[in-house]
């Protein structure tokens, strides 16, 4: 369930979010996945890092015929409301059907629109995407739409705001529906040709009670403008009106909603240091807005979107923040002013941050997930299925104290008795935690010596695994570009190991960059998955029973499984259940429940 939105004066924090405004816009606007940057921060003396030899040039594999059928269940396990993590939404509640409910329509970061239909059933909101309903329709990114009938002629336009750095950025894109409400076919009008400066974000509403939408722009500087509708049946025109907001100032990255309040018109505006503001104006030319902060505010790139409550007085209100995440307030007492959350509305979703990176372990017959992410976070999850909810909860504050740097990833395992945290990072540093309490109380303790004389790995991606049965685990890392390495250890007299590289067995490992390594074995074999920086996972299997340490080669991409880049999977087998969680780079979770199908090909 989201936590609820804090309730503050945004002055009395303005420094503060001032920086959590920072951190966010380097985190989602320059950290694209292609042109991600290791810092190389120098290790504490207690840990001498030596540089990683590669092995030479991948060798060729054995050929496989195998694959692992898997079936999606990711409703159950991580998100039943059925919207996935979206940066920089943009939402818009528009009866798109004319079927009387309406549809959450919603742009983000990656440019496309995504239509999902209300599927509620017993005041739980669940939401179901309908896949291309929007096909042709696409910003070059930061998508931001408006809907509605602007040139009256019985079917709504979709109008598309621009963001993103580029020469497209600002501009807003008609879209016009030549086919079916149930079968749309959107093709782009070419004019008007209406550029608001940088990231445009479009709202319609009938200003002046002429029966025509008008167009309503905010932009990345703050400004809102006002494009008066002049449409005629097949015509699509707009003029500009220079004085309608005036003087107005919201704060950067505006994001308006538009509503009216009997003779008032109101429009409520959120920016990128997630504070909200209401606009209200009586109808009337020459009448003069009253801006107001609002009590409620978020984190950052707050954007707001009204939506039909079942009463005809006024509208309740979705704001979404830069992270996905969505929040519903209701109106009290219809007055736009007070607002009551609803924390039900879009619960049932699990937000484990930006690029995130599962791992799951069983200890004292309990299933746990380990979750990082590009915050450097590290979070647990506990399996319930004895739960009516999501099948995996989080367990708040159990790894407190514990801060990474960007890219983390974390894996338990035990040592000694005792549970040990393994944790990967942006720059190459593993570290390890000691446990000193218990499972419900814990006490981390960091082992500074822990991974003394391990080569430095840069976007280091750690699991464990038990490779050759000798009853100790093997340290598996994946890297920056795409490979894994193996490491035994031997125990000294003061209890810390002794790290030595595994020289045979990961040679023919490789993917395409940033390498996430998890495995799992049946009798016969040993199973190496590895996500990669496009979303896809990779299946390289070892043969089990030899005097050698077994050696794995590559199968293939696993069939059906591909998410939203930096794939990140964790696998676990148990009495011949394999359950599989990826982490993508949005901070979506996904689940999947997998069957085993291996032979060699032979003859090759």
């Amino acid at each position: 369930m989201a936590p609820p939105a804090v309730f503050r004066q945004p002055e009395v924090f303005f420094i503060m979010k001032i920086a959590a405004f920072l951190i966010f816009l380097l985190i989602f606007l320059s950290c694209a996945p292609q042109k991600e940057i290791a810092t190389h921060i120098q290790p504490s003396p207690e840990i001498q890092h030596q540089p990683l030899i590669r092995q030479g040039p991948v060798l060729q594999a054995k050929k496989y015929k195998t694959s692992l059928k898997c079936e999606e269940d990711t409703k159950i396990n991580f998100n039943r409301s059925g919207i996935d993590v979206l940066p920089f939404a943009r939402p818009v509640f528009f009866d798109i059907d004319n079927d009387g409910k309406q549809e959450l329509i919603i742009g983000s970061k990656d440019g496309y629109l995504r239509l999902y239909r209300n599927t509620s059933l017993n005041n739980a909101a669940a939401w179901s995407l309908e896949e291309k309903y929007f096909d042709g329709i696409k910003a070059g990114a930061f998508s931001s739409p408006a809907i509605g009938d602007i040139d009256n002629d019985g079917k709504p336009e979709v109008l598309l705001g621009t963001g993103g750095f580029s020469s497209y950025s600002g501009k807003v894109v008609f879209y016009r529906n030549s086919g079916t409400l149930s079968d749309p076919l959107w093709i782009k009008v070419g004019k008007p040709e209406i550029k608001v400066g940088n990231d445009a974000t479009p709202a319609l509403f009938d200003m002046n009670k002429d029966g025509k939408l008008d167009l309503i722009i905010g932009n990345s500087n703050g400004n809102l403008f006002l494009f008066r509708n002049r449409s005629k049946r097949n015509r699509i025109s707009f003029v500009k009106d220079p004085v309608f907001f005036k003087d107005i100032e919201l704060g950067i990255y505006v994001v308006p909603a538009v509503t009216s309040a009997g003779s008032r018109i109101v429009l409520i505006a959120g920016n990128s240091m997630g504070n909200l503001y209401i606009l209200e104006k009586s109808n009337g030319r020459n009448s003069s807005w009253n801006k107001t902060v609002l009590n409620i505010s978020f984190d950052s790139f707050a954007a707001p979107a009204f939506v039909e409550n079942g009463s005809s007085n006024a509208k309740d209100i979705v704001i979404s923040e830069g992270n996905g995440r969505f929040y519903y307030f209701k109106n009290k007492n219809n007055n736009y002013r007070e607002w009551e959350e609803s924390p039900d509305f879009f619960s049932e979703r699990i937000f484990p941050g930006p690029s995130c990176t599962p791992s799951t372990s069983e200890i004292n017959g309990k299933s746990f997930m380990v979750v990082g992410n590009i915050n450097g976070e590290i979070k647990l999850y506990e399996q319930n299925r004895s739960s009516t909810g999501l099948l995996w909860t989080e367990r708040p504050g159990f790894f407190k104290n514990i801060r990474l740097l960007g890219f983390s990833r974390g894996v338990l395992t035990e040592w000694h008795g005792k549970n040990l945290l393994i944790t990967g990072q942006q720059d190459g540093i593993l570290k390890a935690f000691l446990n000193s309490g218990s499972m419900e109380k814990p006490i981390w303790v960091e082992q500074k010596q822990f991974f003394g004389g391990l080569p430095k790995i840069l976007h280091a991606s750690p699991a464990v695994f038990d490779i050759d049965g000798d009853g100790r685990w093997e340290l598996i890392v994946g890297d920056v570009d795409g490979y894994i390495s193996g490491f035994h250890y031997k125990v000294l007299k003061n209890g810390m190991p002794a790290w030595e590289k595994i020289n045979s067995g990961f040679e023919k490992v490789k993917v395409n960059r940033y390498a996430t390594p998890t495995l799992f074995k049946d009798l016969n074999n040993i199973y190496l998955l590895a996500g990669q920086q496009d979303g896809r996972i990779t299946a390289f299997i070892a043969e089990i029973g030899g005097s050698d340490f077994p050696v794995f080669y590559r199968e293939d991409y696993l069939q059906g499984i591909h998410v939203n880049d930096h794939s990140s999977p964790s696998v676990y087998e148990k009495n011949g259940l394999i359950a599989m969680s990826v982490g993508d780079y949005n901070g979506n979770l996904r689940h999947f429940t997998c069957k085993k199908d291996l032979r060699e090909i032979k003859g090759n």
